[in-house]
């Protein structure tokens, strides 16, 4: 490590001297005082950049990152914590897999070795996030998926109900109704009218 620094070192003074007789030789600068004052600067900062780096960084232990997803932010923060390690609430994402408050993802990631008093990054699930559930009263049965579909949502259950007076397979009610809010890809239950005997069908309709 301090082999390599040494030789970035050497190679930034080399190319800071080329620079500063370039602009003494060519541009004729009339304060050489003024560039050897800057030469010293350019090169002993590097120094103490370098000393800074090593005294209070460098030497600081490596950790492993632990896996904290897929639970509390309170409990990742805990075993965040237990290794000297930092967490941060970097924002909100919905991940229907993952209950409310929950980390969904970190930065670093888990495994990686990282300095000790790190902050690690978590993104935490945030509130189940509503749609509007569409109006498929009186539309065909067949065209129910779809439209749920689009609308993040899915087909619940189907009950048939006849009714010589309507079409084979019309929508005739649905639970929630139309307009109201539903959860991202819940389910919608729906009555269907048939000419047939009363049946049950699965979430899938027959």
């Amino acid at each position: 490590m301090i082999s390599g620094y040494l030789s970035l070192y050497l190679a930034f003074v080399v190319i800071v001297s080329l620079i500063v007789g370039f602009l003494v030789l060519r541009l004729k600068l009339p304060s050489p005082r003024l560039i050897v004052t800057l030469l010293i600067i350019f090169i002993v900062s590097p120094l103490i950049v370098g000393y800074l780096y090593l005294v209070y960084f460098d030497s600081l232990p490596e950790v492993t990152v632990p896996d904290v997803t897929g639970v509390a932010f309170d409990v990742a923060k805990e075993r965040l914590e237990a290794d000297n390690l930092k967490a941060r609430e970097a924002g909100n994402i919905f991940e229907a897999k993952y209950p409310e408050g929950f980390v969904v993802s970190q930065r670093p990631e888990a495994g990686r070795n990282v300095k000790v008093g790190r902050i690690i990054n978590l993104m935490i699930n945030s509130a189940s996030s509503k749609v509007p559930v569409p109006d498929l009263l009186g539309k065909p049965f067949s065209q129910a998926g779809a439209i749920l579909q689009a609308a993040d949502l899915r087909q619940g259950d189907v009950r048939w109900e006849k009714n010589p007076g309507l079409a084979e397979g019309t929508v005739i009610a649905q639970e929630p109704l139309p307009g109201e809010e539903a959860v991202t890809g819940s389910g919608v239950d729906l009555l269907v009218s048939t000419t047939k005997l009363t049946q049950e069908a699965s979430g899938e309709g027959e």
